[in-house]
């Protein structure tokens, strides 16, 4: 053998002597291995699972059934569940409504994830100008009375109680409501100005519901980096730090404090701005329906399918809170994260088989969301069987491909790899379905917590090419 090959074959073998938990009669393993000696890995809690559904068995086990922090693999088994109890068809149904003689307006929402921006890119308020138009049609220009938000389908806690050490502004961390609006974001499109002014900067949506305190300045040199700040519970936003001259604007997305008013503000100002006044102000109700007779029309009506495709596609954590607190409406009767874990757990446990599985949140943004290997890829193997498994497959980011999280990964595994990603500081996992070139599918989980040197990231894609390369 040449000096190169001596080399790569005893890195393998000195490798695979220090790692006893890894099985030495696999090809596959002995390639898996040789993959993380060359990416420098090193002190990692890692554990790897391959499983072939030609033979029905592992290809390759590596502490398969120890328990990992899932950042947002965590995902995977939200949504599993979701599908498996209500099916992608499932209809989120927001609904405009009036008493007859009555002054108020009243919005019932659905706990619906995508009125906004995410389905309406060139107009997040155009599902609130559609419902314009409709009362304009009906002959409708003025309601004397108030407009009543019903959002009591979930309740109000709007965030997990780990999500508390996370920044409040981040576009991640936005709040749950039983109504929200573009992702509980603002996007703030920062333009430079000239040298020693600030930046001009507008909303999208075009809304007065935040307040903006600019104290950014631009500069001609490189500039210090810029942030946002935001005293709890108001929606004052204050700007600070440096902007270069000449640079582009710059889209940011920052979260709301109060997802529901937030809602109710943007319906009021486009309903006025279409020619629907609103005389009254906004008021929350936990009604969930209204008891006289009354007339209505939806105002928004989309499918737990489209929701689970932007939550796993490019990682949603809002959209995944939203649907853990509907499984909790719908099968425990308290729109909660808690009663939305309970659903979960049984899910796991009676329907998928696995018990180790501990979750905290519906999205994996808490640390103290954790699973096996062996666990998620027992979830991965049961979606495959199920009837709404091509729904939850085809929802996985798709490698070296745009949208989502594996737009920039895997770029030779094109089209052959989806998978859920998953990072949070010491975090890394990756976990999906591989096509391989010998005809296989190959169901993977590869979940990282703490390691020293190299990049989880790199082991994970040389796996995934191997995977869709192997025979």
């Amino acid at each position: 053998m040449n000096n190169f090959t001596d080399m790569a074959v005893a890195r393998v073998l000195l490798l695979v002597a220090a790692l006893p938990a890894l099985i030495q009669s696999s090809p596959l393993e002995e390639e898996v291995a040789a993959a993380l000696a060359r990416s420098g890995l090193k002190g990692a809690g890692l554990g790897v699972l391959i499983y072939s559904t030609n033979a029905d068995a592992p290809l390759c086990s590596w502490e398969a059934k120890k328990t990992r922090v899932l950042a947002s693999n965590a995902k995977l088994f939200t949504t599993a569940c979701a599908l498996a109890k209500l099916g992608p068809d499932y209809r989120f149904r927001t609904t405009l409504a009036w008493e007859e003689e009555g002054k108020d307006l009243h919005v019932f929402g659905a706990g619906d994830p995508l009125i906004g921006g995410r389905l309406y890119p060139d107009d997040p308020t155009r599902l609130f100008r559609d419902a314009a138009a409709k009362l304009q049609a009906l002959g409708i220009r003025r309601f004397t009375g108030n407009l009543v938000l019903h959002a009591g389908i979930f309740d109000r806690e709007s965030r997990p109680p780990g999500w508390k050490k996370q920044d409040p502004l981040k576009w991640y961390c936005a709040p749950i409501g039983g109504l929200t609006f573009n992702d509980s974001c603002v996007e703030l499109h920062l333009k430079p100005g000239d040298a020693g002014e600030p930046p001009e900067v507008r909303t999208v949506p075009e809304t007065n519901y935040v307040t903006l305190v600019n104290r950014i300045t631009t500069v001609r040199g490189r500039p210090a980096p810029y942030w946002f700040g935001r005293k709890e519970g108001t929606e004052e936003i204050v700007l600070r730090g440096e902007m270069k001259a000449g640079s582009g604007e710059r889209p940011e997305w920052v979260a709301v404090d109060d997802p529901v008013r937030y809602f109710g503000f943007v319906l009021k100002e486009t309903l006025e701005r279409e020619g629907i006044a609103v005389d009254g102000s906004l008021v929350e109700s936990n009604a969930l329906s209204l008891s006289r007779p009354s007339t209505e029309f939806i105002l928004a009506e989309h499918t737990l399918g489209e929701a689970v495709q932007a939550c796993n596609t490019v990682s949603q954590n809002l959209y995944a809170e939203m649907i853990l607190k509907l499984l909790g409406f719908r099968f425990r009767g308290e729109g909660s994260t808690k009663a939305g874990l309970s659903v979960v757990h049984e899910f796991l446990e009676r329907e998928v088989g696995v018990n180790d599985v501990e979750l905290s949140d519906g999205s994996g943004l808490s640390r103290d969301n954790r699973a096996s290997a062996e666990s998620v890829v027992r979830l991965l193997r049961y979606m495959k069987k199920h009837r709404w498994g091509t729904t939850f497959i085809e929802s996985l980011a798709v490698a070296g491909t745009e949208p989502g999280t594996l737009r920039r990964r895997l770029a030779s595994a094109a089209g052959k790899l989806r998978a859920k990603t998953g990072h949070l500081a010491g975090v890394s996992a990756l976990s999906g379905y591989a096509e391989t070139a010998g005809g296989d599918t190959l169901v993977f989980s590869i979940l990282a917590n703490g390691w020293k040197a190299g990049s989880p990231d790199d082991f994970q894609n040389r796996v995934g090419e191997l995977m869709v390369r192997w025979k």
